[in-house]
């Protein structure tokens, strides 16, 4: 349903396209890394090891999860789905829902986090959704920032009880603009 696209950057051609199983040891590597910079600085959002390798590859097998390289070397993830029940309960089929974002730390800081979410922006339009949705750990207050400077607008929170503690997450909503 995706489409693969090119953006030229200062540092290269950058290409999104769709991650095949194959991919999987990828994602987690891109995964682990954020959350070992994210541990590094006290924030216990993806704590290393967390990454469940099946729910990954169910992503993976539904087509969900996606790649940013800069030629063949993969610089970031992030997972696109149309429904998320689990955070944002019964709501109308009208949004697109980011989740798993994550750069390469050598390549922080050059804006593809944003190229990223513009371009799931996009293709959430061009699929007729009128909203991108996604949700920050809410512990994580340069995070949420970073979507708030990115016109995302707050939702509200969820709270969820685990088995040794109460972790919260915040819900953040950007609509869609057809081009």
């Amino acid at each position: 349903m995706a489409r693969e696209h090119s953006l030229s950057t200062p540092s290269g051609t950058i290409t999104i396209a769709q991650a095949q199983p194959s991919d999987i040891d990828i994602v987690i590597s891109i995964l682990e890394e954020a959350g070992q910079w994210l541990l590094e600085r006290g924030i216990y959002q993806w704590l290393p090891g967390s990454f469940s390798r099946d729910r990954i590859a169910s992503s993976l097998g539904l087509g969900q999860v996606y790649l940013a390289k800069q030629g063949e070397e993969a610089i970031g993830t992030l997972t696109l789905q149309w429904s998320d029940k689990l955070m944002w309960g019964d709501v109308p089929d009208d949004a697109g829902y980011v989740h798993r974002l994550a750069i390469r730390r050598a390549f922080a800081g050059k804006g593809l986090g944003r190229m990223l979410l513009q371009w799931a922006e996009d293709t959430a339009a061009s699929v007729g959704k009128h909203y991108l949705r996604l949700d920050c750990w809410t512990d994580n207050p340069a995070l949420c920032q970073y979507y708030e400077r990115a016109d995302y607008i707050c939702r509200g929170e969820v709270v969820f009880q685990g088995k040794q503690q109460v972790w919260k997450t915040t819900l953040y909503e950007k609509t869609c603009r057809r081009k």
